[in-house]
């Protein structure tokens, strides 16, 4: 298959598996990376016993997900990034409402992706120099495909009081926050209305679309 397909697949899968990872991150352990290999072992192992049910019920898979997300991704940072300057000239209401949408619409994606896991190799690299500084830490992957094709993705974690979230992730070279930076704001310029931006917003569009620019 093509490349495009892979690195879409994988986006899924790796932000998945980077969900279970937060979940271990939050004990705020001073090796990331070997939380994250945990982790990862336990999201793979958690697919592969639950596969049939996560494929015959979606909704189950969207619980999944959001079991793992809880508290644990720090949204509040990510989507007033990614409303860039429209975030203060927004209502409070239209702050929260688009954290809400922004979560679910991910969720969904992710979801949807979620048994696209079938026993390709996952490698956690070895921590480099200036993978840590202070409180942000850089955990790199690479999930080879059944083709042999090596996808690179690596997450950016923030510590705050003591735990650890998540605030990007990048796959094959794509910037996921600055891709959905990109999508909000090409909304304002369409629509110059941030309730309509809202209300039309899609991360699973702006995703397959950014993988379409990358391969």
């Amino acid at each position: 298959m093509h490349l495009q397909w892979y690195m879409a697949a994988w986006l899924r899968v790796g932000l998945v598996v980077m969900l279970t990872a937060m979940a271990a991150l939050v004990q705020a352990q001073s090796d990331p990376r070997q939380v994250v290999a945990d982790a990862v072992e336990r999201m793979t192992s958690r697919v592969e016993a639950e596969r049939e049910t996560l494929k015959a019920d979606p909704d189950r898979a969207k619980e999944l997900v959001r079991e793992e997300l809880a508290d644990l991704v720090d949204f509040k940072r990510i989507t007033r990034m990614v409303m860039g300057d429209y975030f203060g000239p927004s209502s409070k209401e239209q702050k929260y409402r688009f954290l809400d949408v922004f979560k679910n619409s991910l969720i969904n994606t992710y979801a949807s992706g979620i048994t696209l896991y079938d026993g390709q190799k996952i490698d956690i690299l070895p921590m480099q120099d200036g993978d840590r500084k202070g409180d942000y830490a850089r955990v790199r992957m690479e999930v080879k495909t059944n083709s042999g094709q090596v996808v690179p993705i690596y997450y950016t974690l923030f510590l705050r009081d003591d735990q650890w979230r998540v605030i990007n992730v990048y796959v094959n070279g794509l910037d996921l926050r600055d891709t959905f930076k990109s999508q909000f704001a090409q909304g304002m310029q369409q629509y110059n209305d941030i309730d309509k931006v809202v209300d039309n917003w899609s991360a699973d569009a702006k995703i397959d679309a950014g993988l379409k620019e990358e391969g």
